[in-house]
């Protein structure tokens, strides 16, 4: 597939770039995507809180004091949810969110949302942009997604309004969908598909 590039300032370029269909043109799959979205963003929750029982509490097997005769309360361990250091009663158990997608499936999701986005085009391919890159004219209200390995462009973009930056490596199906507009660097491309295709 052959696809227009576009200039540092954002105009159609005269050079063009080939696309591997084996990324670029995958059926779109919307529950595999769905299911890649729902691992990632189940990721990004804390786990939520902990806390141990009296049983849990290290220590605390033995009686205190004897039952009958020291005028004292009743206990039958200082891991007692009465004592400072015991258990606690009732305690919150903790939820732990993270899963796991294979890499053959993370790989293939990520594979569709870009060949959805494309078709929608709404994916541009920006021919070597460099420091002198102006900032301005990528200044936009959209929320624009750049992916670039590229140090200087990092430098010159990171604090554009509604402009975020990502590497090629770290790209996942839920940068891909999250974004009204994405750019992508052409020399990042070979990366980006020998990553996908080559990954076992």
């Amino acid at each position: 597939m052959e696809i227009k590039l576009t200039t540092k300032t954002g105009k159609e370029s005269t050079k063009s770039i080939n696309l591997n269909d084996v990324v670029w043109s995958v059926p779109y799959d919307a529950d595999l995507v769905a299911q890649a979205i729902f691992v990632y963003r189940s990721n990004l929750r804390a786990g939520s809180s902990n806390a141990k029982t009296r049983a849990m509490v290290r220590g605390g097997g033995r009686k205190p004091w004897r039952q009958k005769g020291t005028g004292r309360a009743r206990h039958g361990s200082i891991r007692s949810p009465l004592w400072v250091g015991g258990g606690v009663a009732f305690p919150p158990s903790g939820k732990n969110w993270k899963k796991r997608l294979n890499k053959k499936m993370k790989n293939k999701a990520l594979s569709m949302a870009l060949s959805q986005r494309l078709r929608e085009g709404k994916i541009k391919f920006v021919d070597a942009p460099d420091k002198d890159l102006d900032r301005k004219v990528w200044d936009s209200k959209k929320r624009v997604l750049w992916v670039t390995d590229n140090k200087d462009v990092y430098t010159k973009l990171r604090n554009v309004n509604g402009l975020n930056l990502i590497d090629s490596k770290s790209l996942n199906t839920l940068n891909v969908v999250s974004y009204t507009d994405i750019c992508i660097d052409s020399g990042i491309v070979s990366n980006l598909e020998s990553r996908l295709i080559n990954e076992k």
